[in-house]
């Protein structure tokens, strides 16, 4: 098993500072690390129907790019929706 960290929180703030979670004062909490991102959901739900960032390389003959849109979605996810 794992050795279990709990959640840090940095002075003045009410959120860990690793998953983003909010914490109360003497609350002890389990921290299951960094929140999954909207870009990471998305290629996750690409990849289980097979669509993967080396078919798309494949079927585009060159980079597919993947990464940067998975970070771009990641980003506004966390900007617009509070995800991630």
């Amino acid at each position: 098993m794992a050795d279990r960290v709990f959640c840090a929180v940095r002075d003045g703030e009410f959120a860990c500072s690793r998953c983003g979670h909010p914490l109360y004062p003497g609350v002890g909490r389990v921290c299951p690390g960094p929140r999954t991102g909207l870009g990471d959901m998305v290629a996750a739900g690409l990849s289980a129907v097979g669509i993967t960032p080396e078919r798309v390389s494949a079927v585009i003959g060159g980079p597919c790019g993947c990464e940067e849109r998975k970070e771009a979605l990641n980003d506004w996810g966390r900007d617009h929706l509070g995800i991630g």
